[in-house]
């Protein structure tokens, strides 16, 4: 019975810490893979939500519509729980544009005094991310830019800020399809309430397979957030007709202390849908987290 409000009070240490040091409460809610199946964040392929990179949106000539929902679940241990929601169409002119909402936020968050019973009501402690998002193909790579507006809430103290960023994903080169990406996330350099902004950089290779319909493939990814945390992320996958699956091990380093995590992500394609489930391990012995995402590009 105590396992339960230790956790919470040692989160709650955190939540203070970290709000402390930014403008806008709720950024650490955002450290989590939100939308990704297991995925460099970067190079977000299957969902395509435009979170973690703005060029991912890109609705491929010969459709007319990518959509995208889903969810994180975790466990009351952890208390923190996540959407999204993505809608993108193709432009004439070969352009994608697309709007999305991200939210997350954390429950049973205790006020307490000089001792462990709660007072009063829980704290409120949460954030969500609207963006407008753009992409286009340029010769070999796909540019992607995106404005963002996001809100956070810690107890009685609400703020926004606003947010500007660009990422490039690049067609596969070479005889081992060689893709790269970069992106930025949260970058603020036009505001005066500034964001700690990410920088999330990938690669990844076919080690076997043909065509994108069967093969193997290998990666690893960067992403460092200022002031918060960086994570080095390093993933094997395959697909195979309609099944893909993807493993890997995240190490962060966060709050002076790092952690090594798995990471096992299952996608199911049919017919221009993909149904995904992504399981992550969580740090200090806490119970895994859950993605779930649907996602589809209509014609």
């Amino acid at each position: 019975m105590m396992r339960r409000p230790a956790v919470l009070l040692t989160f709650s240490l955190l939540v203070a810490r970290s709000a402390g040091a930014q403008l806008v409460p709720g950024r650490d809610l955002l450290a989590f893979p939100l939308g990704l199946n297991a995925e460099a964040p970067a190079l977000e392929s299957i969902a395509g939500l435009g979170l973690w990179n703005p060029a991912s949106i890109l609705v491929p000539e010969g459709s007319r519509l990518r959509l995208a929902v889903g969810a994180m679940s975790a466990p009351v241990d952890v208390a923190v729980s996540a959407q999204y929601a993505m809608v993108a169409t193709r432009w004439r002119s070969g352009i994608t544009v697309g709007m999305s909402i991200a939210a997350a936020s954390v429950q049973d968050l205790l006020r307490t005094d000089s001792d462990p019973e709660s007072i009063g009501d829980e704290i409120p402690y949460s954030t969500n991310v609207l963006s407008a998002l753009a992409a286009r193909v340029v010769g070999p790579v796909t540019l992607g830019t995106a404005l963002r507006v996001r809100n956070g809430r810690l107890d009685n103290e609400q703020r926004s800020a606003v947010s500007l960023d660009v990422g490039v994903i690049t067609r596969g080169f070479g005889s081992h399809d060689v893709r790269l990406g970069a992106s930025t996330f949260l970058a603020s350099p036009f505001s005066q309430r500034k964001e700690r902004a990410s920088l999330l950089t990938a690669i990844d290779a076919r080690l076997a397979g043909r065509d994108s319909l069967r093969t193997a493939r290998i990666g690893v990814s960067s992403m460092l957030s200022d002031g918060l945390s960086r994570e080095e992320y390093a993933y094997v996958g395959a697909r195979y007709a309609r099944l893909e699956g993807r493993v890997g091990a995240a190490r962060t380093e966060a709050y002076g202390q790092s952690n090594w995590r798995a990471r096992l992500g299952i996608a199911f394609h049919h017919r221009g849908y993909a149904i995904a489930v992504a399981r992550e391990e969580s740090a200090g012995n806490l119970s895994a987290t859950y993605q779930f995402s649907l996602s589809s590009v209509l014609r």
